[in-house]
């Protein structure tokens, strides 16, 4: 049994992974626009360092002390758990950044910093729902690739997701399609009038091909900048060379008209009046 027990210690230990590890691994820094991926990114990782139940309340600090004896002495238990609750901490501590450090200032343990973040963070008040749902109706495409909007589009359906509010297939469907714009009208009534509402996914993934497919049949109409320089750069010479012409022409009509009146004026010395 002994041997059972501290091969499935050793194992249990064996799966943690190394704090600097973890560490390196907190790419996501909490801020004001992704506390959802926040959320994702450390669960995983506190759960794999058996840190979890820190955060989640489902690991109470044991009694600071016992009585043993009759004798108060400290509790080797609430010693344990505040190390472990220190792990916890500096994973947090991590991943923030410094707008959402300054909800934490004073607090003193994990699950502490997580409900202040969660608060800070998940609001679930009827006017965060409402402001969202309303930057989602007005989201246009714009000049912006389809995917560019998808990915701002799926980024406040995934806010509304995070504080309780996810929105109906049927309504991402609508309003994405209506943020194309007018370029995409045929096609867009065409996936209104199928049956089942596609998953989001696949709804961008069928955008961004009738994007190409518009770009194929439908070119850009404006020259490469290349030969826009080229261009210019030849009405400049031929501008230039013209006002050249232009100067030689008027120079040499003033020699010519020279070269007469000097003709003129030696026939007048030479010829005798009568």
């Amino acid at each position: 049994m002994t041997t059972k027990a501290s091969s499935s210690s050793s194992t249990t230990i064996e799966t943690k992974l190394p704090m600097a590890t973890i560490l390196h691994m907190l790419t996501i820094k909490l801020s004001s626009t992704n506390y959802l991926y926040w959320q994702n990114q450390l669960l995983p990782l506190l759960a794999n360092q058996e840190l979890l139940g820190h955060v989640d309340g489902s690991i109470p600090p044991p009694p600071k002390s016992i009585i043993v004896a009759s004798v108060e002495q400290p509790n080797p238990d609430f010693t344990a758990w505040s190390i472990s609750d220190q792990q916890a901490i500096l994973i947090l501590n991590s991943s923030l950044t410094e707008e959402a450090v300054a909800e934490i200032l004073g607090l003193t343990t994990a699950r502490q910093i997580w409900t202040a973040l969660e608060a800070a963070y998940s609001n679930t008040s009827l006017e965060r729902m409402h402001l969202l749902r309303d930057n989602l109706r007005r989201l246009t495409k714009g000049s912006s690739s389809v995917a560019d909007y998808g990915r701002r589009f799926k980024a406040i359906c995934d806010q509304l997701s995070a504080i309780g509010h996810p929105v109906k297939d049927t309504d991402k469907t609508h309003w994405f399609l209506c943020g194309l714009g007018s370029t995409f009208e045929s096609w867009s009534t065409a996936i209104r009038t199928t049956r089942d509402p596609l998953p989001f996914r696949d709804l961008l993934t069928k955008a961004e091909s009738q994007e190409q497919f518009l770009l194929a049949i439908n070119p850009p109409t404006n020259p490469p900048v290349a030969f826009l320089a080229q261009n210019n750069q030849n009405r400049s010479i031929g501008s230039s060379q013209n006002r050249n012409q232009k100067r030689g022409s008027s120079s040499g009509s003033y020699t010519r008209g020279a070269t007469f009146y000097a003709l003129f004026l030696s026939l007048q010395k030479t010829t005798p009046l009568y």
